[in-house]
């Protein structure tokens, strides 16, 4: 069986959970031998020439790497001309390289940077195409559904809040992937230049943070633009043989979209190679020096629901003291001087490293996300230590609690009443927390979080496609 991963490639060229998915399946297959495996991404623009074409680009550990040079354009900050980013693609190499190969199936993980003609090539060769949904790109150019004013995007009203929420973006982040393939020495230099000049002007602010806000009146005069982009990438998948959506979360988002009754799909939670069974490793203390150690990782922003923590945890203080927030994450763009550090603890960037260390001090992780999160690895790394979780039912990780028997599972609400109830419940009541770590050591289901298995279930959905 001949598999190809289109995603969208490995460091330096792209990090986050979609990669580590992505290279940990693939070198997990190529371990059991089933697959002869290829990597595909999304190359280098090439303004002078319209031609697209798959080229080789690297071998790493015995797997051959391919670059799609004038792809789509890959842009994770959003776009202000998104006729550009599905532009017709009808020179290309596509069919020759898809034979050449021996292609059985194609698994995407990514529609970003995807050409519809390499997937129409693929169904007229009769070639298995399976879609992995990590993110949401396709149905919202910023890949979050998240607007700019801090809100779940429901309605995108024929493509109008799009050019209000992509109004700043322009192409730096084209112009840095180019320069990243074609000269990473160069790009390492700029960059290290970038982050001196940063600090230096962190500095210079003394730690305030400046606003950019709107820059600019938006207009509807794009607004077309931004609903062919999204009917664009719907029609790429209506041709996909089978759809894996990561949680229930991300599935009911995609059925505001698309008639699952009309797809194949299942849902299966996603992993990585470093989720081992720690369960055991640490001695779970809930209490630590008569406080409960509340954990937050990951990015402070309002997507990710940091600021509304804090708010809820403000108004707690007045009347618990009982507790202190661990916050691991890129700090730089909020003055951490203003949080009273009585509660608030902040360690900066963390790597899987850390981790064993982090949740031995930690009581409860708590995931806060106002956007629908697909997923959110950090949940499953901190259940894997036995470690109880706090989670928005907006977080497609809830899909792995049991509602009050090994974590809390919390409604969203604007005034977050119902994360504040929830955690001024386990400050009450502490010791359920030890009764949640002991319904996750007894979960008999949890070997199907290790890579090895969730491996057998994919290769038993390309078996069944091509059976």
């Amino acid at each position: 069986m001949n598999v190809a991963h289109y995603f969208l490639g490995l460091p330096p060229l792209h990090g986050g959970g979609l990669m580590i998915y992505a290279r940990d399946i693939v070198q997990e297959l190529h371990k059991k031998k089933i697959c002869n495996l290829i990597y595909l991404f999304p190359g280098e623009t090439n303004i002078k020439d319209v031609k697209s074409e798959i080229k080789f680009y690297d071998n790493i550990n015995n797997i051959n790497i391919y670059k799609i040079v004038n792809a789509q354009f890959v842009s994770f900050s959003g776009f202000n001309n998104p006729k550009s980013f599905i532009k017709d693609k009808k020179e290309n190499n596509y069919r020759e390289f898809l034979k050449n190969n021996k292609i059985d199936v194609l698994h995407i993980h990514s529609l970003m940077g995807l050409p519809k003609e390499l997937i129409i090539e693929a169904k007229k060769l009769g070639i298995k195409i399976i879609f992995s949904v990590h993110d949401y790109f396709g149905l919202c150019p910023k890949i979050n559904l998240y607007t700019m004013d801090n809100k779940i995007c429901y309605d995108y009203r024929n493509g109008y809040e799009c050019v209000k929420c992509n109004l700043n973006s322009n192409g730096k982040e084209i112009l840095k992937r180019n320069l990243n393939i074609s000269y990473p020495n160069l790009f390492r230099l700029l960059k290290t230049i970038n982050k001196i000049i940063k600090k230096m002007n962190w500095n210079r602010k003394k730690g305030t943070f400046e606003n950019l806000g709107i820059k600019k009146i938006p207009s509807d005069d794009k607004s077309d633009g931004y609903v062919a982009f999204r009917n664009y990438y719907l029609d790429i998948i209506k041709n996909f043989d089978l759809i894996i959506f990561n949680s229930n979360v991300t599935k009911e988002v995609f059925s505001q979209y698309i008639n699952l009754d009309e797809v194949n799909y299942k849902v299966i939670p996603v992993t990585h190679t470093n989720i081992k069974d720690n369960r055991k490793t640490l001695k779970y203390e809930p209490i630590k020096n008569n406080k409960i150690t509340f954990l937050f990782m990951g990015y402070l922003d309002h997507k990710k629901g940091f600021f509304d923590l804090i708010k809820v945890f403000d108004e707690i203080k007045k009347e618990y003291s009982n507790w202190q927030l661990n916050i691991y994450g890129d700090y730089s763009n909020i003055n951490i001087e203003s949080y009273d550090d009585k509660f608030y603890k902040f360690y900066g960037k963390y790597s899987h490293d850390n981790l064993k260390e982090i949740f031995s001090n930690s009581s409860m992780i708590i995931i806060p996300s106002k956007c629908k999160e697909t997923f959110g690895f950090i949940g499953l790394e901190a259940y894997s230590y036995g470690i109880p979780a706090l989670v928005s039912e907006n977080v497609g990780f809830s899909m792995v609690i049991n509602e009050n028997k090994n974590g809390i599972v919390y409604k969203e609400s604007k005034d977050n009443i119902y994360l504040k109830k929830s955690i001024i419940k386990i400050l009450e009541q502490p010791e359920i927390l030890k009764e949640f770590n002991q319904e996750i050591l007894k979960d008999v289901n949890f070997d199907n979080y290790l890579i090895e298995n969730h491996t057998k279930q994919i290769i038993e959905c390309y078996k069944s496609l091509i059976d």
